[in-house]
């Protein structure tokens, strides 16, 4: 192959693009900006709730409220809970005029005073994040009651409270300073990171095949004196680049993230919030070994991408169909991520690594949790290698067939 001839190919493809502005905006500005929006925005969001919703005052509707103990009733004040007389509180809930509803029993103070079993009964909306934060600040009110409670009456009894707990247990996070850092939400970087892969390579792919029989241009190019491989290598090349500042202005943004998310947000939020912000990836660490195999991999997924892309949409009569054949490609992402978050549940075992694209993934996952196995390391990277040569190979033999070529 003449390499003149494959970057004059690749060259022209690239200055197509470029024409539309579009793919700049898509390109370079959106995955810049969007995922450290996201690592920003939902840390930041939930932790904001979480603190506001401890600081503000929860009104909760009690059901016998004249029965509330006095000791409850303090801790309920100090908790920032407001509660309100209320007949129903399971419809007060359903109708959302409050979160939180509590139903006492009409002889909670005799039942109390007697030393008997008590059965307070908590109303809230399930899956409703802010009732469930509402719901635990009732909770640990509760609890703190139950606890005095219980001292109060073993001390009575003139036992120790430590008697009902004969054994203890404490645990400990044995996972590395990245695992923990990089919290709950570190599936969404390998996943942004790839969907702009595609998405980035796919509007050259489209315009370097479909785009070009619809104008008629292709057979201008095939009959010229440019091998079908110099042709298929030059689109390529332009496809994977593409693809690949995508990904690079996303690894960006993942880098940008990381160093604001410490600066910005967790250091502006405190008590729960600040757990939240943590568990969610607040106190993430991006260091220089991550960056050098998110890029390199992301390289290797954007060749594969590429390769596919160019033999895929090639089939296509128009740019419009072109656009429908590469729709579903987004699934080769999606469900993959979507396992991500249960990989742990999961016995995958190093053979997992063999598969293409999904590889990548864990790979990228592993990266920014800092957990990367060298083994999983060289079989994501090689297969990648092997997938990109067969990829390659059918968009070539793609263009070789005339069938396919003047199928308009």
């Amino acid at each position: 192959m003449r390499w003149r001839i494959i970057s004059q190919v690749a060259g022209k493809e690239i200055l197509s693009t470029l024409r539309d502005r579009r793919a700049i905006v898509s390109n370079l500005l959106l995955p810049l900006l969007l995922l450290p929006l996201i690592m920003l925005g939902l840390p930041l969001a939930l932790g904001g709730l979480f603190n506001r919703e401890q600081a503000s005052e929860t009104p909760v509707a009690v059901q016998n409220l004249s029965e509330l103990p006095p000791e409850l009733a303090e801790l309920f004040e100090a908790a920032n809970i407001a509660p309100f007389a209320s007949d129903e509180p399971e419809e007060v809930v359903r109708s959302e005029s409050a979160s939180v509803g509590l139903r006492v029993p009409g002889d909670m103070a005799n039942s109390v005073g007697a030393g008997e079993q008590v059965d307070l009964v908590l109303f809230s909306k399930q899956g409703n994040l802010a009732a469930e934060v509402a719901a635990s600040k009732v909770r640990g009110a509760v609890d703190a009651y139950r606890q005095d409670l219980v001292a109060e009456r073993l001390g009575a009894a003139g036992l120790d409270p430590s008697v009902l707990e004969p054994v203890t247990l404490r645990a400990v996070d044995a996972s590395s300073t990245a695992e923990r850092s990089s919290g709950q939400l570190s599936w969404i970087i390998p996943f942004f990171i790839a969907v702009w892969t595609l998405v980035g390579g796919q509007m050259t792919a489209i315009d370097a095949t479909a785009g070009e029989k619809e104008r008629g241009t292709l057979e201008s190019l095939l009959v010229a004196p440019v091998r079908r491989s110099e042709v298929v290598m030059g689109k390529f090349l332009a496809t994977m680049l593409f693809g690949l500042s995508a990904a690079v202005m996303a690894i960006i943004g993942y880098v940008a993230g990381g160093a604001l998310l410490g600066s910005l947000v967790s250091s502006r939020l405190g008590g729960e919030g600040g757990e939240v912000v943590a568990m969610m990836g607040g106190s993430l660490q991006v260091t220089l070994t991550s960056v050098i195999l998110l890029l390199t991999s992301t390289l290797l997924l954007a060749a594969t991408l590429a390769a596919l892309l160019l033999g895929v949409t090639m089939f296509a009569r128009s740019f419009k169909e072109a656009q429908s054949y590469v729709a579903p490609l987004s699934f080769l992402l999606i469900i993959p991520v979507l396992a991500l978050q249960f990989k742990d549940l999961l016995d995958l075992g190093l053979g997992i690594y063999l598969v293409p694209v999904v590889n990548v993934l864990l790979l990228m996952d592993d990266t920014v949790k800092g957990a990367v196995d060298g083994a999983a390391l060289a079989l994501t990277w090689s297969s990648l290698v092997i997938a990109i040569v067969l990829l390659l190979a059918f968009a070539l033999r793609s263009f070789a067939r005339e069938n396919v070529i003047f199928r308009t």
